[in-house]
């Protein structure tokens, strides 16, 4: 669990005189003002071309139809050049090689060679903007994604599609939907909160032969953390009779196969199907009572707050957080993405682990009160299985508050931690 702290890390760069002289490293600045000038360029010179085509001004059907183009080039063309800031035409133009071909085109239909000559330059700067200053045309579109916020959210969608279509290749498994809610309600010993975890898949299937599908680890009797897991009833979750909520599951009920290594048991999805036609739904629910502080320890703030970690490759995640009204009143959740390839499961309190945090565009939303009314169009019944377990619990559904984090495509052996922070101890 770790303190939200930004702070940066700047690092000394050793140069040679020749090379300060030669060839300096562009600051952030210049870049942004060179891609800004670039994109101005393109935007002018494209649209006096465009404009000079015969018979405009044209919609992308007839454009294309006139100098013999696709319709994506031409669409996409008139798109960018109408852009006023500099920088989404840079992130929307099409690629110098298409511009190119644009342009030939537009030459043969008498376009001014000089409104050419000119459109060519600036096609020409783009191309030198991608190969020299950003390296390729996905690294600039990355550049100007940190600049621009319509573009950011495309760019991060696309790049971690393409992660879940590889990731799911190579485990061979994949779901649709991954569920994590916690609803976290007071102990009755003023200290702690009580929690129950709600965690499902939908969709979930293997897509090649032979690959494992885990769909759950456990503790023998107790978390690793030595608090101990129960049922809804309030018996000790051994297995996996009495938390799998089996009228939310696929009908027939998936089974599952058991392995046990020293005290941690895996729950593997039985059976060798494969394919869409194999997908399964299941929902499980345990309590971990005292799973949360009422107040931070010590004389310093300590976050702390439920998590979800993506161990299978998934198109939504859907992360809710349900807090009854005595439990961190007047308090709302900061969302933190970390990266856990290499340290494993993150403490939001470890300095150390601020490096692995993830720059993403994914934020929290606040939900309202009253679980009756919270819905996912994702998983049908989501709003039911809520008034199920608060109704097992004895919790009043109308007491609660919602936060909700929803992403598609979240990277793979990423974790997901909305971080409260507790109020200090009051004195006594």
């Amino acid at each position: 669990m770790t303190l939200d702290i930004k702070g940066q890390i700047v690092y000394p760069v050793i140069m040679s005189a020749v090379q300060t002289q030669t060839n300096p490293k562009p600051t952030y600045s210049k870049l942004h003002a060179r891609i800004g000038c670039v994109g101005e360029r393109l935007s002018v010179s494209l649209r006096d071309v465009l404009d000079a085509v015969p018979g405009g001004p044209h919609r992308p059907q007839e454009l294309s139809r006139v100098l013999g183009v696709s319709k994506d080039l031409s669409s996409r063309t008139l798109k960018a050049s109408s852009k006023k800031d500099p920088l989404a035409v840079a992130y929307l133009m099409p690629g110098p090689a298409s511009l190119q071909q644009l342009l030939r085109a537009a030459a043969r239909r008498s376009v001014a060679p000089e409104l050419i000559r000119e459109a060519n330059s600036a096609v020409r700067d783009f191309e030198r903007l991608i190969r020299v200053d950003a390296g390729d045309r996905i690294s600039l579109d990355g550049i100007i994604s940190t600049w621009l916020p319509d573009a950011r959210d495309r760019f991060e969608t696309g790049n971690k599609q393409a992660v879940f279509r590889g990731m799911a290749q190579l485990k061979g498994v994949m779901a649709d939907v991954s569920v994590t809610t916690a609803v976290i309600h007071p102990s009755g010993d003023g200290k702690s909160l009580d929690g129950v975890w709600i965690l499902g898949s939908l969709g979930l299937r293997r897509i090649r032969p032979e690959p494992p599908i885990h769909f759950l680890s456990g503790q023998v009797g107790s978390s690793a953390k030595g608090k101990p897991r129960l049922t809804l009833d309030g018996t000790p979750a051994e297995g996996i009779q009495g938390v799998m909520l089996e009228p939310f599951c696929s009908s027939p009920t998936p089974r599952l196969d058991i392995c046990q290594h020293g005290l941690t048991l895996h729950y593997m999805l039985a059976g060798e199907a494969i394919g869409p036609s194999s997908a399964v739904d299941l929902f499980v629910a345990e309590v971990t009572p005292g799973c949360m502080p009422v107040y931070s320890p010590g004389d310093k703030p300590r976050r702390c707050g439920p998590s979800s970690e993506i161990s299978t490759p998934v198109k939504t995640l859907v992360f809710d957080v349900l807090l009854h009204e005595d439990a961190y009143p007047g308090c709302d959740p900061s969302l933190l993405v970390y990266d856990t390839a290499l340290g494993g499961s993150v403490d939001m309190n470890d300095p150390a682990r601020e490096v692995n945090r993830l720059d993403v565009a994914e934020s929290v939303e606040f939900l309202g009160w009253d679980t009756a009314s919270f819905r996912a169009s994702e998983v049908p019944q989501y709003s039911e299985i809520i008034s199920m377990v608060c109704s097992k619990m004895g919790w009043d559904q109308r007491k609660f508050r919602g936060y909700r984090c929803r992403t598609q495509y979240p990277v793979y052996g990423s974790q997901f931690s909305m971080s409260f922070e507790p109020p200090l101890q009051p004195e006594a």
